[in-house]
């Protein structure tokens, strides 16, 4: 269906229809997939990215991550429901804590546990500071230029794959919530392989 619709889009020139093929394009991979970012596994690419992952961080960081579940578990039962996180919550908006929430939601029960919780928070504070080193000019955006500028990646094709994965609509740009999706799911299969 998707070369249907680039094949429309470039005879069309439709740009709805273009964001359409490019969103289904670059469309995160289904849990258990095979993964592959320019013929290397999610793990080695977080690798290059300097990702230490979840087993690099001490038990203080991590009771800090459980005494702010503690704080955010209103009810006291040892995990949040999508009422108490989502509807209910106050930080952020809405739409980001129901980002956040599906995101740590790993086992997909409704609940976030507090060690869904702590490996989440784990995983993404970690992505967003290596997003801000790249971010070079402070604007909470990573464009190609910048990405492509970190030399993070020597081989300048890996790197145009990594960013066309990270980037889910395809506008050469990358802002948190969309290179947080990728990367959550990319650190996730690191134990993989």
């Amino acid at each position: 269906m998707t070369r249907k619709l680039l094949a429309l889009c470039i005879l069309l020139g439709t740009t709805p229809l273009c964001n359409l093929a490019k969103q289904e394009k670059n469309k995160p991979a289904p849990a258990g997939a095979e993964v592959s970012i320019g013929g290397h596994h999610p793990k080695k690419i977080l690798e290059a990215f300097g990702y230490m992952g979840v087993e690099a961080v001490g038990e203080g960081q991590r009771a800090n991550y459980r005494r702010v579940f503690g704080f955010l578990d209103a009810d006291r039962d040892k995990r949040h429901s999508k009422k108490e996180y989502v509807e209910d919550g106050r930080y952020m908006t809405r739409e980001a804590r129901q980002g956040i929430f599906r995101a740590a939601d790993s086992n997909q029960d409704g609940f976030v546990s507090e060690e869904e919780y702590v490996v989440n928070r784990i995983i993404t504070d970690e992505a967003k500071e290596i997003f801000f080193k790249m971010d070079l000019n402070d604007d909470s955006r990573l464009t190609t230029k910048e990405f492509m500028a970190s030399k993070t990646f020597q081989d300048p094709k890996l790197a145009k794959a990594v960013f066309q994965a990270l980037d889910l609509n395809g506008d050469g740009a990358l802002i948190i919530p969309e290179y947080l999706r990728v990367w959550g799911q990319w650190a996730r299969r690191k134990n993989e392989k």
